[in-house]
């Protein structure tokens, strides 16, 4: 069985579109893709937090620091200031929500030790007795 042969159009052209599509798909790896991979992973993170997706907040985060300090390199103070406050803030509501979840731990591993705790009952004291005349009057 043969292969058909391919012609010279094809043999050139296949392989520059393979490799424009992958600088295409290295060249979105841009500071904006970055945020908006920060706000799904964050949003992600917020409905089900979980280790991979903290560490995937994480390497987001360490990735958007080196484009930041590539756009300040360039000099390019624009957009250096603009992702630097998203990046603030994004990585302050990050902060936010992990204290929020350490809060809701303790106050559930405090909820758990108390209810697992033993219930005493205090001991039976003798309780005064009230003489008869304070006793309000029945009519």
């Amino acid at each position: 069985m043969t292969t058909p042969s391919r012609s010279p159009f094809t043999r050139v052209v296949g392989p520059l579109f393979f490799v424009l599509a992958l600088c295409f798909l290295v060249g979105c790896d841009s500071p904006s893709s970055t945020i908006q991979e920060i706000r799904r992973n964050l949003d992600t993170f917020k409905s089900s937090p979980n280790l991979v997706t903290k560490e995937a907040l994480e390497k987001s985060f360490a990735k958007m620091e080196v484009q930041i300090q590539e756009l300040e390199a360039k000099g390019d103070t624009v957009q250096y200031d603009l992702f630097r406050r998203q990046s603030f803030t994004l990585r302050y509501d990050f902060h936010s929500t992990l204290l929020e979840i350490a809060k809701w731990n303790s106050e559930e591993a405090e909820r758990r030790a108390n209810a697992q705790s033993p219930v005493t009952m205090p001991s039976p004291e003798a309780s005064p007795s009230v003489p008869p005349s304070a006793e309000p009057h029945k009519e």
